[in-house]
């Protein structure tokens, strides 16, 4: 069984998408639940925080430093897509609002 630096490593060298995949499987849940809290509960926004996270982590990967620690870096990646998620959601929705007045 590889540990995360591998697997991140083999999947950055080598563009294995059987480690990225083993990646997702080990933390979705961490990225999913962090977004959850963030997002107010809203299991869809949540979902859409988990792609924009795994997207950005596959996006990153070979600029990572050797010594992240991945599922820190994962919950932090979370916080900040919810966050901005987030805004954009609440922008959306003051202009429909403005829209209907």
């Amino acid at each position: 069984m590889f540990d995360d630096r591998q697997l991140l490593r083999q999947y950055a060298i080598e563009g294995s998408e059987a480690a990225f995949g083993e990646l997702v499987t080990r933390y979705v849940n961490l990225v999913y639940s962090a977004a959850l809290r963030r997002t107010g509960g809203d299991a869809h926004l949540a979902q859409d925080v988990a792609q924009v996270v795994f997207t950005d982590l596959a996006r990153k990967a070979g600029a990572l430093p050797a010594d992240v620690v991945l599922s820190g870096w994962l919950h932090r990646a979370s916080r900040f897509a919810a966050a901005q998620l987030m805004r954009t959601e609440h922008r959306r929705q003051a202009r429909e609002h403005q829209r209907q007045h």
